[in-house]
């Protein structure tokens, strides 16, 4: 299984608000429309093995953000978490997608969160995927911290992407699977770039974004990677429920089957909650 391969078919693009260009591609016919969100250093590939699969019961979106998988990167000022969601909003506007439930994983979950805002009337509900629920990744990292941790990945990029794969994947995934995610993370996008947008998720700030979003939420974490989060939680994520599964980070490749059958029982709490009313 090589996750770093091509997708079933080209992406199509539009020039992002903030400059750049993102990709979108789309599966399925009938079903409410789900839009699935890469992370740092993914694209819209990542989705390659279970957008097929959920598009059997929905209509798929997926995008690659400006400046990974290819995509054009925006400017200086388009660097931010705000412009990837205003970004992939445009892609709803331009398909005119409503009542979308958005999925985000890691970095997409703030994206994700962005797109609720900036587009409510278009979103009917968020499911994040191993995402937002640690503040030291997700709520507001002190400058001098963003700044060490920028320069200690800049040493030595290659490696310490690998050693990050290391940490997050399940024990047992195989070894030609950790190399994959992590010779395709590091192709999704220029060093200066990828480190850039990195310090962009640090600054950003669960804490005062999530409870600007209106529509319904649910967290779907790893069990293996909680271990590893900030042992203080948020309070803004005390109401919302969170799924957990037994996987690593990357479950759309580590366990898609698994992983598809997480997601579509999360989603049915998002029919029923819309038809109860």
């Amino acid at each position: 299984m090589d996750i770093s391969g091509t997708t079933p078919a080209p992406l199509f693009t539009l020039d992002a608000p903030h400059g750049g260009r993102i990709g979108h591609q789309t599966f399925g016919t009938e079903g409410a429309w789900l839009v699935l969100i890469h992370g740092w250093c993914g694209s819209a590939k990542h989705w390659s093995i279970i957008a097929p699969e959920l598009a059997r019961d929905y209509r798929v979106l997926v995008v690659s953000h400006p400046g990974f998988g290819s995509m054009a990167p925006p400017p200086k000022g388009g660097e931010t978490i705000e412009a990837m969601g205003l970004a992939v909003a445009s892609v709803l506007a331009h398909l005119d997608i409503r009542d979308a439930i958005l999925i985000g994983h890691s970095m997409g979950g703030p994206i994700s969160i962005e797109v609720a805002i900036a587009a409510p009337g278009r979103i009917a509900g968020l499911i994040g995927l191993d995402t937002l629920s640690d503040r030291g990744y997700y709520g507001r990292v002190p400058d001098e911290e963003i700044r060490r941790r920028h320069d200690d990945f800049a040493l030595d990029y290659s490696g310490n992407m690998r050693a990050m794969v290391d940490n997050i994947v399940h024990p047992t995934t195989a070894e030609v699977m950790r190399r994959e995610i992590t010779n395709g993370m590091i192709a999704a996008a220029q060093v200066a770039f990828a480190l850039d947008i990195k310090d962009a998720l640090f600054a950003w700030n669960a804490e005062e974004r999530f409870p600007l979003v209106s529509c319904q939420a649910l967290l779907l974490n790893s069990t293996w990677v909680a271990r590893l989060a900030h042992p203080k939680p948020m309070p803004c994520f005390m109401g919302t429920e969170i799924v957990e599964y037994d996987s690593g980070h990357f479950p759309m490749v580590e366990s898609p089957a698994m992983i598809v059958e997480k997601l579509r029982s999360s989603l049915a709490k998002f029919v029923y909650a819309k038809t109860s009313h």
